[in-house]
């Protein structure tokens, strides 16, 4: 088979606190912490095949996401693709002529309960940010954070965008959430935001990654509710933060009390808790 109608195969596997993943892509590069798996070479209507399968042979259910670049499995799973985008106006209509796909395999990670416990104890939720570059495991701590306050008889509530956090089916989730948590999924996290608080006025709130001036605006409307957040950003750490426009407003509207920072250390993860009060914001 010509080399343009081949890919190689590369896999990345994730410890424990984050997304396990398999990445399938034309070509035979493999980069970050990705090694070769010993498969053989994968074809591009191999990948469209994939993908077909993964939406249960009805793509076109899948369109809203799928311009966004991914598709939600069950489970939590999702399934990130890669090619040529359509677009009309300004707006990707979606995705063709497929160069690779990247399955997240989500998990729980119930050994950070006992890391989440020597920084809280007894505490009441505080609006926290979780650090890191992607891949680090953000979501699956964000999501044993939700658990560990709920199941200790918080009111949580989770702004589930992308169907990944707790993974309805059915109205129930395939993940453990903890057991006075509710879920709103599948719309933004301002109108899910919104939503909640109106109507579950919940002690903690939990969002995914803050990325637009819209996450901000729903973690401004829960400070002003008095309801703390449990949010996920990309940074390496809070001077980088700090580089960002949109979360120099948040720290300076007060919105969070403490960050976590995930690092890796010889290819362990570390995690580390900074209080707002020990730096200069």
């Amino acid at each position: 088979m010509p080399a343009a109608d081949t890919a190689g195969a590369a896999g990345a596997a994730g410890q424990a606190g984050g997304h396990r993943g398999i990445t399938l892509s034309r070509g035979t590069a493999a980069c970050g912490g990705e090694r070769p798996l010993p498969l053989e070479a994968v074809a591009s209507a191999e990948l469209r095949e994939m993908l077909s399968r993964a939406a249960q042979y009805s793509v076109h259910s899948y369109t809203d996401s799928l311009r966004h670049g991914f598709l939600t499995l069950s489970g939590g799973h999702r399934l990130g693709i890669c090619g040529t985008a359509a677009e009309e106006d300004g707006r990707v209509l979606g995705v063709r002529g497929l160069s690779s796909i990247n399955l997240r395999i989500a998990h729980q990670a119930e050994d950070l309960q006992a890391q989440i416990a020597r920084w809280i104890g007894t505490d009441e939720p505080q609006s926290t940010l979780l650090l890191s570059p992607p891949g680090y495991g953000k979501t699956t701590l964000l999501r044993e954070w939700v658990r560990y306050f709920s199941d200790r008889g918080f009111t949580a509530a989770i702004a589930d965008e992308r169907s990944e956090i707790a993974a309805l089916a059915d109205g129930v989730p395939q993940l453990a959430v903890g057991r006075c948590t509710d879920v709103m999924e599948g719309c933004s996290k301002w109108q899910a935001a919104v939503m909640l608080l109106k109507t579950m006025s919940p002690a903690l709130l939990a969002l995914d990654e803050i990325t637009a001036p819209e996450d901000a605006k729903a973690v401004s409307l829960c400070t002003h509710c008095g309801t703390a957040v449990i949010a996920c950003a990309h940074a390496a750490g809070l001077d980088d933060l700090r580089q960002r426009p949109i979360y120099r407003e948040l720290l300076a509207l007060g919105a969070f009390h403490q960050a976590v920072i995930i690092e890796k250390q010889d290819g362990q993860r570390v995690y580390r808790m900074e209080r707002w009060e020990e730096t200069k914001c």
